[in-house]
């Protein structure tokens, strides 16, 4: 067979020749640019913002789900980690505030945990009481255990002095006041002490945190409600907390 020279066909297969190289280092180029950009993302797969791959606020698309705000709470367990508290004679069961008031918060924490809500239990002076922030914060104490005529029964709820957040800590002692009357039926102390508005934890924790302090009941004329029926002090003062945190009405008195 003769093969003759054709310069239009070598031209038209150099073309093609030309065009199949440059497709070629096209494809080799972009895998070289694809095997690098995954090789530079780290291990867990977060190498892009997932905005980038969400519509914006103006696409109209409202089908994601909105995050729910976690609760949290901190409860101070009067006196523990520091001293007893008040004490009460022999003659009267030799209770120990601290042991109360203990025994009270952890099965506040436990009812709380129970409602989906975040708590940390705190001792008296804690080290992260220094700019604590939460929803909420709440002292719990036990009263004296002398024995007081007539008045020596109730219990006793007192926010800060100086309050950063007055308007929360109002509502926060009014769900206490009104929920825990509820459910002990102990008649409310108005009685409030200065080392009650002046509570230390008020000047330590965040300015935002609203906080509160509650004796919750006398350890010698409540002293059965507060050893016998702890449960019944604790879910009080849940009850309380939970009527602040869900906003819940309260019932005029």
């Amino acid at each position: 067979m003769t093969i003759q020279n054709d310069p239009l066909g070598r031209q038209s297969a150099n073309g093609l020749l030309n065009k199949t190289v440059k497709a070629a280092g096209n494809v080799l180029l972009a895998a070289v640019l694809t095997a690098t950009l995954f090789t530079a993302l780290p291990a867990t797969g977060i190498g892009f913002s997932p905005s980038l791959f969400q519509p914006g606020t103006g696409s109209g698309d409202t089908s994601a789900a909105t995050q729910e705000v976690e609760l949290h709470v901190g409860l101070v367990v009067g006196h523990w980690g520091n001293d007893t508290g008040a004490i009460c004679p022999d003659s009267l069961g030799g209770y120990m505030e601290v042991d109360i008031n203990y025994t009270v918060a952890d099965l506040t924490r436990q009812y709380l945990q129970a409602e989906g809500v975040k708590v940390d239990l705190l001792k008296e002076f804690d080290g992260h009481l220094e700019g604590y922030l939460s929803n909420a914060l709440i002292s719990i104490h036990a009263d004296t255990c002398e024995y007081i005529p007539e008045l020596g029964t109730g219990f006793k709820i007192a926010e800060a002095a100086e309050n950063k957040r007055p308007e929360q800590a109002a509502r926060l002692m009014a769900c206490l006041k009104n929920r825990y009357g509820e459910a002990t039926g102990l008649r409310y102390d108005h009685r409030i002490t200065q080392d009650m508005t002046s509570y230390h934890a008020f000047s330590e924790i965040d300015p935002n945190t609203p906080a509160v302090i509650i004796e919750a009941g006398y350890m010698n004329q409540d002293r059965e409600l507060l050893t016998k029926n702890p449960a019944l002090v604790a879910r009080g003062i849940t009850a309380g907390i939970m009527c602040y945190l869900n906003r819940e009405e309260i019932s005029p008195e």
